[in-house]
């Protein structure tokens, strides 16, 4: 009976999932989401200031793109954007700079997580830059997509059931997207379509039960209003971070070693393998020693025993 439940198919993934210690990756992710959130949504907004250039559309488009994110942190969210917009002038430049270094930083450590994850090899760095820029594009679209829905949703009686439907719809056909554009080497659509459609229903899953998690965890304001902003889009990032992973376990887990191209891919001479930290240290260390002279080998001991002489030749 025991190795029965074993042998089920979602108890096999979830032990792959942490014998393959793919959390540590998802917090490195996570990271990545926290480091770039504030340039992302700043640029965004500049680009709608841009666009259209009108501050009362713009207000609106920054009331919509909050409310991709956790309802507990909408508030906080906003006040921390208008007293970051207040600072400076110059803040628009900036945050489209940091659009464009969003782009790297979010789908690099993206890539590297999937190449782990796959045994696959990572673009060069060229390449990985522009699938960055690519990716980053299609994240907007995606973004502008979950704001049309949750505004179509609100039209409806059932607002949180339309809501869930269509956020799976879009959270499914971005992940699809992640799948198959960012790895170097990954696997075609219709294989990573089942992984993509597993992590999309959980984070949508997880987005309906999220502000009951915000309020068990109301003590994260003990410290102010900046802390409890902090740790309470750690956890957000970090368990979106966790799903979006576990995905891509179970693509690799069902398929394989992936064979098929990702989007602006390297060739295998020009690809960089994934090596371990150690390996990498080892390997530049001795690369620049001095070969050392070998020393001769020294007269084989004769062994004392039983023989001609006391001694064995």
């Amino acid at each position: 009976m025991i190795k029965r439940i074993q042998g089920w198919l979602p108890l096999r993934v979830l032990a792959a999932y942490g014998e393959s210690q793919a959390s540590n990756y998802a917090s490195a992710l996570a990271f990545a989401f926290m480091l770039a959130m504030f340039p992302l949504i700043l640029g965004l907004l500049s680009l709608v200031g841009l666009a259209i250039g009108d501050p009362a559309t713009e207000t609106k488009a920054q009331n919509l793109i909050i409310q991709i994110f956790p309802g507990a942190a909408q508030q906080e969210l906003l006040d921390a954007l208008r007293g970051v917009k207040h600072s400076a002038g110059w803040m628009g430049l900036l945050s489209l700079a940091g659009l464009l270094w969003s782009a790297s930083s979010i789908f690099s450590t993206m890539e590297f997580a999937f190449a782990q994850i796959f045994g696959a090899r990572q673009r060069d760095m060229v390449r990985q830059k522009l699938m960055g820029l690519v990716m980053m594009t299609l994240l907007v679209v995606a973004v502008g997509l979950t704001v049309a829905a949750n505004a179509v949703a609100a039209l409806f009686p059932f607002a949180w059931v339309t809501g869930f439907i269509i956020g799976t719809v879009v959270m499914v056909g971005l992940l699809v997207m992640l799948y198959r554009f960012v790895p170097n080497r990954t696997f075609a659509v219709r294989d990573v379509f089942p992984g993509a459609l597993l992590a999309g229903v959980l984070v949508e899953v997880f987005s309906l039960g999220f502000p009951l998690y915000a309020r068990l965890a109301g003590g994260f304001n003990t410290y102010g209003a900046q802390f409890g902003l902090f740790f309470l889009l750690a956890a957000w990032f970090y368990i979106l971070s966790e799903l979006i992973l576990l995905g891509a376990v179970f693509n690799q887990f069902r398929l394989g070693r992936p064979m098929a191209k990702g989007l602006v891919s390297s060739p295998i001479h020009e690809s960089r393998e994934v090596r371990r930290p150690i390996e990498v240290i080892e390997n530049k260390k001795d690369a620049y020693q001095p070969a050392r002279a070998v020393a001769p080998a020294a007269p084989a001991q004769l062994s004392r025993g039983k023989g001609f002489g006391g001694y064995l030749v």
